[in-house]
């Protein structure tokens, strides 16, 4: 409401730029859930390299796509979005380059077993970090802190996907080691 333009413009550039972000997760989604009967078959298998391998495939996949689309985003966002200035869409989709990383991770730790940390994993971005923010910045803010929870809530969730990752490939790697000694 304290926009130059009222309440109305900048409630619907948010709406916009949502809508482009979720057609662009939409193939991310796909990839992670594509995954997860792989992952899950290999994992009760006992073929940990193959686990490793398919989510370490299907990040790269979605990464290639973040790339792409964050190209897209910073480059063409006129062409993209022409109903409202390229600046908030450009701050609001400015980590896109790493928004594959949460959804997979989410179904990896599906895929395994570990359903909580799945689940824990599906509400950082979204719940836990952009909700909390959406509230908070625009107190500090007015409508640019809008824009800037997007970048902040994708970093930070990149960042406790990556923590817990980072663990569980090295566990698997234990899993491997013993399993061929045995």
């Amino acid at each position: 409401a304290l926009s130059i333009y009222g309440s109305d413009i900048p409630l619907a550039c948010a709406g916009i730029i949502s809508k482009v972000n979720m057609i662009f997760m939409s193939f991310v989604i796909g990839i992670s859930q594509g995954t997860q009967p792989v992952i899950g078959f290999n994992y009760g298998a006992k073929k940990y390299r193959r686990v490793s391998n398919t989510y370490l495939l299907a990040l790269s996949a979605a990464s290639v796509l973040s790339v792409i689309a964050f190209i897209c985003f910073q480059f063409f966002p006129r062409q993209i979005i022409s109903a409202f200035g390229n600046g908030y869409f450009r701050i609001y989709m400015f980590l896109t380059i790493i928004n594959g990383i949460q959804p997979v991770t989410s179904n990896f730790f599906n895929s395994i077993g570990k359903s909580r940390l799945g689940v824990f994993m599906s509400l950082t971005r979204q719940i836990l970090f952009l909700l909390p923010l959406i509230v908070i910045f625009p107190i500090f803010m007015g409508i640019d802190g809008v824009m800037y929870a997007g970048p902040i809530a994708d970093g930070a969730a990149a960042v406790v996907c990556g923590y817990f990752t980072v663990r569980e490939l090295k566990e698997l790697k234990q899993l491997e080691n013993s399993a061929a000694v045995n």
